[in-house]
């Protein structure tokens, strides 16, 4: 039942994502090193923002190409930020624009939010509705739905990519949202904390959710 559950929620949440992206737009959120998205090959790039005016590609983009946002964090000005790529890929660059200005860190950043939480918790476990529970779903829909303060929006970045020779060129728009550690990990600990769960979590699942709370940080 519990699985049966958490499928639900997801078809659900993934209605949510696609009617909040632009038609004829693919919205890739939040990848990290625990998901299997292919991310461009920085040689594959037959366009990027700034070419033509002489600039590279930057630092964050390079990072993040090869290691997801775990790969950001690790220049100096981000070590005491997380940082979450939002991504949104097509053949189309006049809608892919669309959605780069109405990306909103209050709108679209709980999304970013969630998904990453979620992916440490699929770290932890591939079967996280059935390991946690019925808690685990709560928390990943509190988390989506909570009035996330701080983010902010540090750069965007676009590029113009071939997966391979006999592949057609797509668009691919990068937004890369910021915000401090403690204060991240202050609002996840409420939300944590205040989950309105229908049941209390069995003992095998409150020993597990205590194991990932003693290391939620590790990975992230």
């Amino acid at each position: 039942m519990r699985k049966v559950q958490g499928l639900v929620f997801f078809m659900l949440l993934a209605v949510f994502i696609s009617c909040r992206s632009d038609p004829g737009i693919i919205s890739l959120v939040n990848p990290s090193p625990a998901e299997t998205i292919q991310r461009p090959e920085i040689h594959s790039m037959e366009d990027y923002r700034g070419k033509y005016e002489g600039e590279s590609i930057p630092e964050w983009v390079r990072l993040y190409l090869e290691s997801g946002n775990q790969g950001v964090e690790f220049m100096g000005v981000f070590q005491e930020h997380y940082a979450f790529v939002a991504r949104n890929s097509g053949s189309n660059f006049t809608a892919l624009n669309h959605w780069l200005e109405g990306f909103s860190p209050e709108l679209d950043f709980p999304r970013l939010a969630a998904a990453r939480i979620e992916a440490r918790f699929l770290m932890e476990s591939p079967l996280p509705d059935i390991v946690f529970g019925t808690f685990y779903i709560n928390l990943i829909r509190a988390a989506s739905d909570h009035n996330w303060r701080g983010p902010l929006v540090y750069d965007h970045f676009w590029m113009l990519s071939r997966p391979g020779p006999q592949e057609p060129a797509a668009w691919e728009f990068l937004i890369l949202c910021i915000m401090p550690r403690n204060l991240f990990l202050a609002q996840y600990n409420y939300i944590y904390n205040n989950v309105n769960s229908r049941s209390a979590p069995t003992w095998e699942e409150q020993r597990a959710l205590n194991r990932l709370a003693n290391r939620f940080s590790d990975g992230f």
